[in-house]
């Protein structure tokens, strides 16, 4: 294990270690395994012809992935986005039902936010579209650099009767401010709320068919099934369409997914009967440094996906910790001593052995997760390789792959013997030791 943690060691401090990153085609940017953000959210509106639904598409683009060039005293830079929904149902899986495209600008001013990853571009559109399963693609193209990125989700828009009570998608908030008597909010795209050092909103829509008065909303948040917050509020509910928007604190949420979870009750019932609707959604607490994420959703996985680095000691003693707050310390103490700039905001060997993680997740995954896997272990402990020799389909042979590590003249043969795509190290013979099975 100590020749791997030293091989490690000098792929992080080596200087060409971003470049071949970026060469092997990985979706990390400044820190980031994804380059932005989109979200998709069912919200209905009342029309001559009743209760009609639409999908709000909103796009969240940081700053860092445009290209900026100087004109004059500004920084100017531009992108364009196209949205493609496919449909999902068995019948006509694949048709394209909608596509529509449209370009930004954006004039700064100052140089320092045109690689700031927290500043961004929000754009939005309101699609009509029929009830279904559908298959939702982003494309972001860079003006200056023709770079694209893609990102695509499977969404399902709901049929709202007019006749039941209804709820809309939930909508993370970033910010609220006060417009005379109105309010105007700023939507959170990215689910990750670490940054939101104040908690963050959640906006939603209730399409009410009845004579209701006052009704209660009881807020839920679970994670691994354990609830750990809850918060109750009562509120009048007039007939048609309404609108609620509550303060959640995200106080005392570690790293990890969770679920967030709206239940409209009577006022008059608390017990079950007295349900009127639930909605759930997902959103992230990520590490942070320095306010930028790290993909780090759940501190006891990446605590094991530290095998490839730490020694058998020093993992046994940060999982020994009973308590959460006790492993955090610890696992922070561990890179602490790993830092390449002891004491600095930021810790890049920590950021590349996580980003390595992310990648092998997007890229290897089979029956387990990417980073579990042998060509997963291989891109985490080396990086990516300078040269990768594919054959997938030879005649006379089961698919394989050929790694080449020309500056530490290493070579890796990986061969898929299932012939699904589960590649297994054939060569070197790896110490059964340092193998994940």
């Amino acid at each position: 294990m100590k020749t791997l943690i030293t091989a490690i060691a000098l792929l992080f401090l080596s200087t060409g270690l971003h470049a071949q990153v970026e060469d092997q085609g990985r979706t990390v940017h400044n820190m980031r395994v994804q380059p932005f953000f989109f979200e998709a959210l069912n919200f209905a509106g009342y029309d001559e012809f009743g209760l009609s639904g639409r999908l709000d598409v909103y796009v969240h683009v940081p700053y860092d992935i445009v290209t900026f060039v100087k004109d004059e005293e500004f920084y100017v830079g531009g992108y364009s986005i196209t949205v493609l929904i496919n449909n999902a149902d068995e019948e006509e899986a694949g048709a394209i039902v909608h596509e529509e495209s449209w370009e930004r600008s954006i004039d700064l001013l100052s140089f320092e936010r045109t690689n700031n990853p927290n500043y961004y571009d929000l754009t939005q559109r309101s699609i009509e579209i029929a009830p279904g399963k559908y298959l939702l693609t982003v494309l972001f193209e860079d003006e200056e650099s023709q770079k694209e990125f893609r990102l695509s989700r499977s969404i399902t828009v709901r049929k709202f009767d007019p006749n039941i009570l209804a709820v809309s998608d939930i909508m993370l908030v970033r910010a609220v401010e006060s417009k005379g008597s109105k309010k105007q909010i700023s939507p959170q795209i990215n689910p990750n709320v670490a940054a939101l050092k104040d908690g963050f909103g959640v906006f939603y829509e209730v399409y009410n068919p009845y004579t209701l008065g006052g009704v209660i909303l009881d807020y839920s948040i679970q994670k691994r099934e354990r609830e750990v917050y809850t918060q109750r509020a009562t509120q009048m509910m007039k007939k048609g369409r309404n609108t609620f928007l509550a303060n959640i604190s995200s106080t005392g949420l570690g790293v990890g997914s969770y679920t967030l979870q709206v239940t409209i009750r009577r006022s008059t019932d608390t017990t079950d009967s007295g349900v009127l609707a639930t909605i759930q959604r997902q959103f992230m607490v990520e590490w942070l440094t320095a306010g930028v994420p790290i993909s780090i959703v759940d501190l006891d996985e990446a605590i094991d996906q530290l095998r490839y680095f730490a020694k058998e000691d020093e993992l046994d003693y940060i999982q020994e910790a009973r308590e959460e707050k006790e492993r955090r310390r610890r696992f922070e103490e561990f890179w602490e001593r790993h830092n390449p700039n002891p004491g600095a905001d930021t810790n890049p060997a920590m950021i590349e052995y996580y980003n390595r993680v992310a990648y092998a997740n997007q890229h290897f995954r089979h029956h387990f997760e990417g980073w579990k896997t042998d060509r997963g272990m291989a891109y985490i402990i080396y990086g990516p390789p300078d040269y990768i020799d594919r054959h997938p389909l030879d005649v006379e042979s089961k698919p394989y792959e050929i790694w080449e590590y020309y500056d530490i003249n290493r070579r890796f043969v990986f061969i898929d013997e299932s012939g699904f795509g589960d590649y297994r190290l054939l060569y070197p013979i790896w110490d059964d030791r340092n193998r994940l099975r």
